[in-house]
């Protein structure tokens, strides 16, 4: 798992590129899912804040709908690592880029 921020950057950055958005194969889906859940839970607190704010309005959409997959299948301690990315979420949200309710109604979809 990344230690440093730049990696961890970096490999966020790579899994939300390496999305199999037209891939129809369940199989991977569920290894992006894995790699992103990876990903995401090895971001210290103080860390997700500029990984969201690094990205544009397609890529909030993208992981928050890798963050509501995530909770949908939790592993230890990934529910609260969650919390705290969907949080982010919301605060760029609010920021006046997109509204809570459009990325929550692109995400479901």
């Amino acid at each position: 798992t990344p230690r440093r921020t730049g990696d961890a950057l970096r490999a966020f950055h790579a899994a939300i590129r390496s999305h199999p958005v037209n891939s129809k194969n369940p199989a991977v889906k569920e290894q992006a899912q894995g790699t992103m859940l990876k990903v995401l839970t090895s971001f210290k607190s103080s860390e997700i804040e500029q990984a969201v704010n690094s990205l544009d309005r397609n890529g909030i959409d993208l992981l928050m709908k890798y963050i509501y997959k995530g909770f949908e299948k939790p592993t230890e301690n990934s529910s609260a690592i969650l919390l705290q990315w969907h949080e982010k979420v919301c605060v760029w949200c609010s920021s006046g880029t997109a509204t809570l309710c459009e990325v929550l109604v692109r995400a479901s979809m």
